[in-house]
């Protein structure tokens, strides 16, 4: 079997929990995130997006929520598919611009998402929408044009929140 859609498989499956309507979420309050990762002094959840090796790190402040709505809170704009319209990525920030987010799509290249645990990246367990993002945790996303993609994700640090 082609391990492109093994893997495009196995990221469809971990990330799928919605199925209601193709929906696009945009940016929310500019003063609910800061450029770059959190930190103790600077308490929330990190955010990466790695598109094509052009990484963008946000800090979401005092964030209590899902991975999928994680998005609209460091101002991501993020689109679903048809079928899974909060769950499966199509495009992040309009990225990639020739995706169809109709499920036709058979280039076998998605987004793939990631959260830190003991300081490095795990390919996610749970879909964004059933994950829920903790303060002091980093969550990334990495466009994976084939299965030897390899993440420009920064080092994640964990720290506890008061």
């Amino acid at each position: 079997m082609n391990l492109k859609l093994v893997f495009a498989a196995a990221s469809l499956t971990l990330t799928l929990a919605g199925c209601t309507g193709n929906q696009t979420h945009v940016i929310e309050d500019p003063a609910s995130w800061t450029t770059g990762v959190c930190t103790k002094e600077q308490p929330g959840v990190t955010l990466s997006i790695d598109f094509k090796g052009q990484v963008t790190t946000r800090c979401a402040l005092n964030f209590d929520g899902n991975g999928w709505d994680l998005f609209q809170k460091v101002g991501f704009s993020v689109k679903g598919t048809a079928k899974y319209p909060t769950a499966f990525a199509c495009q992040i920030n309009d990225e990639p611009k020739e995706a169809k987010c109709d499920d036709s799509d058979m280039s076998g290249a998605y987004w793939g998402y990631y959260v830190a645990t003991d300081g490095h990246w795990d390919y996610a367990t749970t879909g964004a929408s059933d994950h829920h993002a903790t303060c002091g945790e980093s969550e990334g996303w990495v466009y994976m044009e084939t299965e030897k993609t390899e993440s420009n994700l920064p080092a994640p640090t964990a720290y506890a929140c008061k």
